[in-house]
């Protein structure tokens, strides 16, 4: 393996660990501080905003306000900032608000086969036998987490199962919607403006200088921390990576978040896994590197 490839899977990996970590440091914001989701994304979107476009422009030297200048592209950005990362953000952090940050982001990354089953849809051809046997498999996956095992009882709130599929369908939403965007303006100019944009939204529901939450050097230190590695630093070192790795490798690297979000919840808030809980996750974290190939 050459060096350049090395550093790609580094960078992809090394995301992969921050995104996780975002996940942790917001639940113990919410069980320890008593912070509320809303509130923690009106934060997390708008400084990771402005940094994402103070990277592009001072960094990147891209032309930011290039999608100002069409209102057809404008109109697509706004629609991305609302129903992709606003609703992305804010889904993922009330599930773990409800639940934990390993049940939120294991359940997140079902969202792939949403994106299948809408392509699907869209082009009228009925998914494959293998595309349905691992559909079919995650949702049993997501069942022994949510149960257990014991099926007649949920382990996990209904609201955090609800919050949870929310969050797989926005991610769905926020993978496909803004390809073109993508495609003309870069990913900093559009994910920039994307969070900056979600911000004002997320702000009118929930305004950041609004809060129950408890201010300490540790709360404070720890919403840095969600804001800079954990979404600006993490989006940028992923995006690094496409440099050196494709994109297929990537995404089959960042799938492993599920997995650090779990080994870090044992680690840091004890977390407790019944048989049925691993057997879970390995079968949704399976079915996640397998239906990668297909995208």
């Amino acid at each position: 393996m050459g060096v350049i490839k090395q550093r790609g899977i580094l960078f992809a990996a090394l995301a992969a660990s921050f995104w996780a970590i975002s996940g942790i440091l917001g639940q113990s914001l919410f069980t320890d501080y008593n912070f509320r989701a809303d509130w923690l994304v009106s934060v997390r979107l708008f400084f990771s905003g402005i940094i994402l476009l103070g990277l592009a422009k001072g960094w990147k030297k891209e032309a930011v306000f290039a999608p100002f200048k069409k209102k057809r592209d404008l109109a697509a950005l706004l629609i991305f900032s609302v129903f992709g990362m606003f609703a992305v953000q804010l889904t993922y952090f009330k599930t773990i608000e409800l639940s934990n940050a390993s049940f939120g982001t294991i359940i997140q990354y079902t969202g792939p086969f949403f994106v299948i089953l809408y392509e699907s849809f869209k082009q009228r051809k009925v998914p494959s036998f293998l595309t349905i046997l691992l559909l079919f498999t995650t949702a049993l996956g997501v069942v022994f987490i949510a149960t257990k095992g014991e099926f007649t009882n949920l382990s996990i709130s209904a609201g955090a199962l609800v919050w949870g599929i929310g969050s797989a369908v926005s991610l769905a939403f926020y993978s496909l919607q803004p390809r073109r965007l993508l495609a003309t303006y870069g990913s900093f100019v559009t994910v920039g403006w994307g969070m900056l944009f979600g911000s004002i939204v997320s702000n009118l529901l929930q305004p950041m200088w609004q809060t129950s939450g408890i201010f300490t050097t540790g709360s404070m230190v720890s919403i840095f921390l969600v804001v800079t590695i954990g979404t600006a630093l993490a989006f940028l070192l992923y995006l690094s990576s496409l440099q050196y790795i494709s994109s297929s490798l990537a995404s089959t690297l960042t799938a492993f978040e599920p997995l650090l979000a779990t080994v870090f919840s044992i680690v840091v808030f004890s977390l407790p896994l019944t048989l049925f809980e691993v057997v879970g996750f390995l079968l949704v974290l399976g079915s996640i590197l397998l239906i990668q190939k297909k995208l």
